[in-house]
């Protein structure tokens, strides 16, 4: 079933912020429940969503380490007490990025921007200074990728000569991205000068509000889609068994 691409952002937006805000471990487990359905059960999916928050479940025993001495130290909570706090608190933050991760699994930037593009033209207003925005982030998601491919082929290059001894070595690291990254932003923005002159001579900008190819339509049951999911959301924490 297609669902608007805003209308996909909000639902994600209030599921992140109502695990945020839930304060029982039934209403959290509600929520994994959510989530688990949300997936699908598609196992690729779900793997791709366990290696963005994996780096985060890898430096928990440090923040555990961390938050238990502080609360020790500087407060009367007791350890039991300061490892239920920071528990919960670690399940709601991996769930939150678990949400997140999948909406980006499940839909891409360009298309977010291109229902962002369309809402703004269907109201009609000529303001300069928002086409110039959606032009901002239209260039920005079109040079990242370059940006990341180019870094990508760099290191892969070097790695082929024999020229990356250091790749094991953090500072290593650090110090051959530190001279990478320089070059690589000067050969993007130069890419995005020749394509500036090739847009001011077609005379790009010189309409507005610019026109949108393969627009997507945002009408009223949109609009009536966004409010049944920000109430949805705000019974089940109203509402929710405890």
């Amino acid at each position: 079933m297609h669902i608007h691409p805003l209308v996909r952002f909000i639902f994600f937006l209030a599921f992140s912020f109502s695990v945020l805000l839930a304060d029982t471990l039934t209403l959290w487990a509600i929520y994994f429940g959510i989530f688990v359905v949300t997936t699908g059960f598609d196992r690729t999916v779900i793997l791709a969503v366990f290696s963005r928050i994996k780096p985060f479940i890898l430096y928990f025993p440090f923040m555990l380490i961390l938050y238990l001495a502080v609360s020790v130290l500087f407060t009367d909570a007791t350890i039991y007490q300061a490892m239920f706090e920071v528990g919960f608190a670690f399940l709601r933050i991996v769930l939150m990025i678990s949400i997140m991760s999948l909406y980006f699994e499940s839909v891409g930037s360009p298309n977010f921007l291109l229902a962002l593009r369309s809402l703004w033209f269907q109201t009609g207003l000529k303001w300069n200074w928002m086409e110039n925005f959606f032009l901002f982030l239209d260039m920005t998601l079109r040079f990242y990728p370059s940006l990341q491919r180019d870094w990508i082929t760099a290191i892969q290059s070097r790695e082929s000569l024999g020229f990356n001894q250091n790749k094991n070595k953090p500072w290593g690291k650090i110090k051959q991205a530190a001279q990478d990254l320089p070059v690589l932003l000067v050969i993007n923005l130069r890419k995005s000068q020749d394509i500036a002159v090739a847009m001011q001579l077609r005379g790009f900008g010189k309409s507005l509000p610019r026109c949108v190819y393969n627009a997507t339509s945002f009408t009223t049951g949109h609009l009536l889609q966004f409010a049944g999911v920000v109430i949805c959301f705000y019974l089940i924490n109203l509402h929710a068994p405890f």
